[in-house]
């Protein structure tokens, strides 16, 4: 009995320590995701400006057609729309790296694993992960349609947003993915946790 004690002592205390460490590199994740889009939308938003004082464009024009080479100077990233659609990437990011470090300081805090809350929580993050690889490409691929028509119609040249642009962030998905499997594993050790519980 001592020995069974010690081992889920033990096992207790390693699964806090781990959490916490988890809570931490997403907390940095999260910050870092959220430093990105406020870059973004600044960027989108200097782009835009930049276009209506030296394009002499109404703001829809000057959004959709400013140039990242604009007055000699070459701002990182492309135009407004695709730094718009970074930003939307980077809040999905934030989101679901802010969710997993509230799941991990619920799991440090109170040693807890296999609890539907977690589950739920898990399986949320892996939503917005997966969303986080399909959406900013999705509206990278909009932008450019949208800044091509709007152009064409003005007849001025298209805003830059470049051609390699990837469509699905393969490495989000992958993470959002397995994270969604894992969530499928826990239900089933929230079975077994019950039962346990419910035998002591």
């Amino acid at each position: 009995m001592t020995n069974e004690t010690l081992t889920r002592s033990d096992a207790d205390h390693r699964i806090r320590r781990t959490a916490n460490v988890a809570a931490w590199l997403c907390a940095i994740v999260a910050a870092g995701s959220l430093i990105m889009t406020v870059v973004s939308l600044g960027l989108a938003a200097d782009l835009t400006r930049v276009g209506m004082v030296e394009g002499g464009r109404d703001l829809l024009a000057a959004f959709f057609t400013t140039s990242a080479d604009l007055g000699g100077v070459t701002r990182l990233g492309g135009a407004a729309p695709y730094q718009v659609a970074s930003a939307v990437g980077g809040a999905l990011t934030f989101v679901a790296y802010l969710g997993a470090t509230r799941v991990c300081q619920r799991v440090a805090r109170t040693g807890e694993v296999f609890s539907l809350d977690v589950v739920r929580a898990l399986r949320r993050t892996s939503v917005f992960l997966v969303l986080a690889a399909f959406v900013p490409g999705i509206l990278h691929l909009v932008g450019r349609a949208i800044s091509g028509a709007v152009a064409s119609q003005l007849m001025v040249e298209a805003a830059f947003i470049p051609t390699g642009t990837v469509i699905v962030d393969t490495g989000a998905l992958a993470i959002g993915a397995l994270l969604f499997a894992i969530c499928r594993m826990f239900e089933y050790g929230c079975i077994l946790q019950k039962q346990d519980d419910e035998l002591l």
